[in-house]
């Protein structure tokens, strides 16, 4: 596979490593800082190109048309939406994968041609998210350009929800229960599903009325 790679920095330079594992992969790297290049040689033997990959004459040099793969990794998010317009458009690129630095760029760098955006500083947000709801609940997914959330919390022993329906449970109204894992299976549920303790309830919806909804489920009996 034909991958061009624009960007090595800490991601792009990830990606060079793990992509360099595999003799099946033809790795073409476009930098503009002359001291990564060098440390990119040092880790690979792919095509180095010391230059700016936002320029359509540098895409050009590298190819770019006959990539199979196309990694835009650079911490600058305008030359990333431009690279990723350019290699589209221009180019033809099948497969376009960019970072997005900031969460608000993502959707302008998706409309731009990328078939998938990943932004670090989301990934770590659902982190710090996890980790402070400890047992509570487990972002799976967090758009914040759509307000969405998707999230799985388990029903306590001790409920107050234990035998309740879904459609008895006075639910906000931008959150559903999309899925409910129950003695190593799951099902798709209906309004007249009891809850059991031990469901794993899978919620979607706006962020404020899933953490709403987690409450609600994990509320327990009081003594």
């Amino acid at each position: 596979m034909r991958v061009l790679i624009i960007g090595a920095g800490r991601i792009g330079m990830h990606l060079i490593r793990y992509l360099s594992t595999s003799e099946e992969n033809q790795l073409t790297v476009i930098e503009k800082r002359q001291e990564r290049c060098k440390e990119v040689s040092e880790i690979s033997d792919a095509t180095i190109i010391n230059e700016d990959g936002s320029k359509a004459e540098i895409l050009k040099k590298a190819e770019a048309s006959q990539a199979d793969l196309l990694l835009v990794a650079t911490s600058d998010d305008r030359a990333n939406l431009s690279i990723t317009r350019q290699s589209k458009k221009d180019f033809g690129v099948p497969r376009i994968i960019s970072v997005a630095n900031r969460p608000s760029n993502k959707q302008r760098i998706s409309q731009a041609g990328a078939d998938i955006v990943i932004c670090p500083v989301e990934l770590a947000l659902r982190d710090f998210e996890n980790l402070l709801a400890r047992d509570r609940a487990t972002t799976l997914i967090y758009r914040p350009e759509l307000d969405l959330r998707v999230a799985e919390t388990t029903i306590p022993l001790n409920a107050t929800l234990i035998g309740k329906k879904i459609h008895e449970i006075q639910m906000p109204e931008k959150c559903r229960v999309g899925l409910v894992c129950r003695d190593d299976s799951y099902v798709f549920p209906d309004n007249d599903l009891e809850l059991k303790s031990g469901d794993k309830i899978l919620l979607l919806g706006d962020a404020p009325s899933v953490a709403r909804t987690v409450e609600l489920l994990r509320s327990t009996e009081t003594a």
